[in-house]
């Protein structure tokens, strides 16, 4: 018979290799290996044996009702639940499949340690697909420009972004590979080109008592990107938004000080969790300034406060991704939106990518003439 606490700790070296978090999952004497059927610790969720890197389902099931089913020579081989989408969206299994099939062919993301609160610099490999977005106003016959938001690179070609970026300003180029916005010694920024932009054609601008609809963008860049240390995110695909304890990352040049607007030179990364749906909604229609709504198409987080701070987005962090990390793979969840005065305890509103699946890969890998 196995020793079932061997196989705990064994799991608790494993696990953080994967995930990033040391966990005590349960574990049964009687193994199952990949491809074989399995019910989870709750007895009621049937599943699927899979590595734990394939099974990106695991981050919306509470970390009580996971089970292991046995271990490879790298991984751990996870119950992976088939869950009955309780959908907010209509996203057809050929969309999310063609996107799952592209983000499993991408690089692995280098090893990083974890993400630190409250707006502590980033490092070179944290975000290997953020970059910043130099931007004019399409009416300045000045013709001055400025880094106003970020986005992130989806494939050789597209960056996605958020629409109210666009909106009346025309793109110069995108700056990747570099924390700084300023040209500093020891790093060389790759910058690209815009070739084409799209913009959702449901997009709706920031009315009184409103937040915008459809806050999506995609950037065509003006060439191919082939350096290696440049790798896509994935897209978050699933039905469920990630549980408020699954910690996710945003990261940007938006202004680290809630009483100006200018823009940091470095780039900054943070942690927050999902804020529940329900309870954002609340906050949103009971809101003294301007009572709006939660729609399909959005979601919240409401960072952890650290003194009288609290983590989160800024002016000129728009367009920028808030990422779950799933052992090598990055996934953007949300693009930075909105929300009220940053740093404080009102919910940042954000773009739900996996409502917009179909629309980003019908114009990124469906295309004609795309490349």
């Amino acid at each position: 018979m196995i020793n079932t606490w061997n196989i705990v700790i064994a799991l608790q070296f494993v696990w953080p290799l994967q995930f990033g978090l040391a966990l005590e999952v349960p574990f049964h004497d009687s193994l199952l290996h990949e491809g074989e059927t399995c019910t989870l610790a709750d007895g009621k969720t049937h599943g699927t044996c899979r590595r734990d890197i394939d099974c990106l389902s695991l981050m919306i099931v509470p970390q009580d009702n996971w089970k292991t089913c046995s271990f490879d020579e790298i991984s751990a081989i996870v119950c992976c639940p088939e869950l009955e989408p309780h959908t907010l969206h209509d996203t057809s299994d050929r969309f999310k499949r063609i996107s799952d099939d592209i983000c499993a062919g991408f690089s692995d993301m280098p090893v990083t340690e974890n993400h630190i609160l409250n707006g502590t610099a980033a490092q070179a490999e944290d975000f290997p697909y953020l970059g910043a977005l130099l931007l004019q106003d399409a009416r300045d016959v000045l013709n001055e420009s400025w880094y106003g938001c970020g986005a992130s690179l989806i494939s050789d070609r597209f960056m996605l972004t958020a629409a109210h970026c666009l909106v009346g300003k025309k793109v110069v180029h995108v700056r990747l590979g570099a924390l700084s916005l300023e040209d500093v010694k020891g790093e060389e920024p790759v910058i690209i080109g815009i070739e084409e932009t799209f913009i959702h054609p449901n997009y709706t601008k920031v009315k009184r008592k409103a937040i915008p609809r459809n806050d999506i963008a995609l950037l065509k860049l003006s060439r191919k990107v082939v350096e290696d240390f440049l790798i896509p995110a994935c897209l978050y695909t699933e039905p469920f938004d990630p549980l408020p304890d699954k910690p996710l990352a945003i990261a940007g040049w938006g202004g680290n000080d809630t009483d100006d607007g200018e823009m940091s030179s470095i780039l900054l990364k943070a942690q927050v969790p999902i804020y529940e749906r329900n309870k954002c909604d609340f906050d949103l229609r009971n809101a003294p300034k301007g009572p709006t709504r939660l729609y399909d198409d959005h979601l919240c987080t409401l960072g952890k406060s650290d003194g009288e701070v609290m983590n989160d987005t800024c002016v000129g962090d728009s367009g920028g991704p808030l990422e779950l990390s799933v052992g090598r793979r990055k996934y953007i969840v949300g693009i930075t939106s909105t929300g009220k005065i940053c740093g404080t305890n009102f919910p940042g509103i954000y773009t739900r990518v996996s409502h917009f699946i179909d629309w980003i890969v019908s114009i990124v890998w469906l295309r004609k003439g795309i490349n």
